[in-house]
């Protein structure tokens, strides 16, 4: 598998085949070892382990679930891995298209509360979200539609790796009390969904900017299933460019390589002629602070990142992106 910088739709689907594929594997594993220890309806989990190997799309839930039930059996706490074993069992497969839904208990069911904690699990940083209004998903989710369908027009090859990666795209309202605001987000136990908050991004600009920026966290989770992208401990906290605290190494590289991909997205936008005056501004101005922001990333990855080789081989291919347009 190639790791060139540029968004590659057909590279994306073997990604997201490879990842089912491991966990399917890694689920009949479980599985097998569990027998006896822990009870759970095996004919279900070999059927659900059967289709991921065949690589067929799982709810992100599926992973998340997969994980928890991982911790639960090596922490022995066995009626904690009887329950996600059972919500295993009980997960239906998401369509094959992207689906856009609230952060609510009707829309999501029980991948409601799965969603919210583990993207709050965080103990250091207090974000916040809740569900959107109804009002408030709706006038979202047209303005979602409206930059998908600008950026399969104007970026077709972001856009594919997008469908390819992407399953869920839930809508969340921020948290105006809290101190670090949610802008978007994702989780590498939760491959396949991407979080947005309905009260930003408020123009087709913004929609395709945010797009690139969380599903680029998703690419880089995806490349990660054998290799780290740092060897720097989580210990190791230094300045970002996208946040205003402190943050371990792996967050700064995921910060820079993002902001390249942002910039990439936007100048991909700029050149395919689709805005308007007033768009191609704020696309300019958007990508004048993600050429800073890769910029200070890239000092700070350089200086104190001890990089693994894939960590390097993807970070090679944002600086010579950046550097050909600087």
């Amino acid at each position: 598998m190639h790791h060139d910088f540029a968004p590659d739709a057909a590279r994306a689907r073997q990604l997201d085949h490879s990842m089912l594929v491991r966990l399917g594997e890694s689920l009949h594993h479980l599985s097998e070892q569990c027998r006896g220890v822990v009870e759970h309806d095996a004919a279900k989990l070999h059927s659900l382990a059967q289709a991921l190997t065949r690589g067929e799309r799982q709810a992100p839930a599926v992973f998340a679930h997969y994980y928890m039930l991982l911790n639960a059996v090596l922490d022995g706490a066995f009626d904690d891995a009887e329950r996600h074993f059972a919500a295993l069992a009980a997960l239906e497969p998401l369509p094959e298209r992207m689906r856009i839904a609230p952060l609510a208990p009707r829309e999501l069911g029980p991948d409601y509360t799965l969603y919210r904690d583990m993207m709050n699990s965080d103990p250091t940083v207090d974000i916040g979200f809740a569900s959107p209004s109804e009002a408030g998903f709706a006038a979202f989710r047209q303005r979602l539609e409206r930059g998908l369908r600008l950026m399969r027009a104007a970026v077709p090859q972001l856009y594919g790796e997008i469908e390819a990666i992407i399953q869920d795209i839930v809508i969340v309202a921020g948290d105006r009390s809290k101190k670090f605001q949610f802008d978007g987000g994702s989780h590498f136990q939760l491959w396949g969904a991407l979080f947005l908050n309905g009260d930003s991004h408020h123009d087709d600009v913004a929609i395709v900017e945010v797009l690139a920026h969380e599903s680029a966290h998703s690419l880089l989770f995806g490349f990660c299933t054998e290799e780290f992208l740092v060897e720097n401990e989580d210990e190791e906290l230094y300045s970002s460019p996208l946040r205003p605290d402190a943050r371990p190494m792996d967050g700064i590289y995921h910060a820079t390589f993002v902001s390249a991909r942002m910039h990439w997205a936007l100048d991909q936008l700029l050149r395919s002629g689709a805005l308007d005056a007033a768009s191609r501004e704020r696309a300019l101005e958007a990508n004048a602070l993600n050429m800073s922001n890769f910029w200070s990333g890239h000092g700070v990855v350089a200086e104190h990142g001890r990089l693994t080789a894939l960590g390097r081989r993807l970070m090679e291919g944002a600086n010579a992106y950046m550097a050909s347009v600087s």
